[in-house]
């Protein structure tokens, strides 16, 4: 049997590490508006993963007979959620596997599959339950059926509950929000690995949007929460796979989308889009990673500690990527595209936290904290953060 994560010295060492970054990050807001990463925040970022790194390779020398068989080589599949060639998959997923597999000495090896080559987006937390694939980069937001506090996890978001990086990492990381998830999944024979950034959602529109009222009628391709967000205020809301968007709003079906801000850049829909509507509605969107809880269990304690690590360096890898290329897009890429921005007013985004924010949470707590109070035990953390923040009263 595993030993328990918290009784290896060195295990407490990585989190204390990634504790005190955290902190750091926090007091010193260390993220610029529009995707701007400080110097500061890149320091801190390059002292955390030293010390987790110095950490966690203190710990794996050190690993005795008892915890590691050291001629098993264990195989993983890796389902990622995105497509080859794409931001996640070379700034982040690649790196996290190639990290694993370094740290454990070639002990741990882990295969990349593209989005929908061995199962369906739908169908990743079967696999995962069955050991058909190992880990995966996912999204609660897609289960919520299944999973009641899938309605409260960092993908489900409603509009601005957090407003920067920080805030994020100090809501899901800090007050209890992934711990109430990593119950959830548990009971499912998932191993959550944490929620991660990526990027900043806003939306695209080949028309003007500059009011709420300017919403009417608009038919747009959007998500979860966002959706229900848009329909709230008068548009037509449709759930549509990323690649058909293009097409959709070429041909006039759909006046626009919205997600995370690089699907506008990598799928060209500044072609077809000339008005990024901002400000950033979720900051950031976040998805998860995910484990089969039966592969994690066959894992001796050293390769666990190393996954869990890499998987704090995942989360920091991605938000660092797509807060800098976000930067680079606003600075450069709008004027070379002829992207119009516009943002919502500080009223109307008042309005949207008050008349939409609030009444979602509320009707989520009533309707899910049925089939799971820790659904209840969420939304009070996230309005209870909100309330510290002085974003409600």
């Amino acid at each position: 049997m595993a030993v328990p994560l918290d009784n290896i010295p060195e295990v407490r060492i990585i989190k204390l590490c990634f504790k005190k970054f955290e902190f750091s990050r926090n007091e010193k807001r260390g993220v610029n508006l529009k995707g701007g990463a400080s110097m500061k925040h890149r320091n801190l970022g390059i002292l955390f993963i030293l010390a987790v790194f110095a950490a966690t390779v203190f710990a794996v020398s050190f690993v005795s007979p008892a915890m590691a068989a050291d001629d098993k080589v264990f195989q993983w599949k890796f389902q990622s959620h995105h497509t080859p060639g794409s931001l996640a998959v070379e700034s982040v997923i690649k790196p996290f596997i190639e990290r694993v597999e370094k740290m454990s000495g070639g002990r741990l090896k882990i295969s990349l599959h593209y989005a929908g080559e061995l199962v369906d987006y739908a169908e990743v937390d079967k696999a995962l339950q069955a050991n058909m694939i190992q880990i995966a980069n996912t999204s609660s937001l897609f289960f919520r059926g299944a999973i009641p506090m899938g309605w409260v996890t960092a993908p489900s978001m409603p509009p601005f509950v957090t407003r920067n990086n920080d805030e994020f990492n100090e809501l899901f990381h800090h007050r209890g929000m992934d711990d109430l998830v990593a119950e959830a999944l548990e009971e499912r024979g998932i191993h959550y690995l944490g929620c991660h950034s990526v990027g900043n959602t806003y939306f695209w529109s080949k028309k003007p949007i500059n009011t709420l009222e300017d919403l009417k009628g608009f038919k747009i391709r959007f998500f979860g929460s966002m959706s229900d967000f848009v329909e709230h205020f008068g548009a037509s809301p449709v759930m549509l796979p990323h690649p058909e968007t293009y097409m959709a709003i070429a041909m006039g079906t759909l006046d626009g989308s919205g997600t995370a801000w690089w699907l506008y850049r990598d799928l060209k829909l500044y072609e077809v889009c000339k008005y990024f509507i901002g400000p950033a509605f979720q900051v950031p969107q976040g998805m998860e990673l995910w484990a089969s809880k039966k592969a994690w269990d066959e894992l001796p304690a050293d390769l666990q500690a190393i996954v869990t690590t890499a998987s704090l360096a995942f989360n920091t890898d991605y938000m660092d990527a797509v807060t800098m290329e976000e930067r680079e897009m606003f600075n450069k890429s709008f004027k070379e595209w002829g992207t119009t921005y516009s943002e919502f007013s500080p009223e109307e985004v008042t309005r949207i936290t008050n008349e939409f924010t609030l009444p979602y949470l509320d009707k989520i707590s009533e309707e899910q904290g049925k089939k799971d109070p820790r659904v209840i035990k969420a939304i009070e953390i996230i309005k209870q953060f909100m309330k510290d923040y002085g974003y409600i009263k």
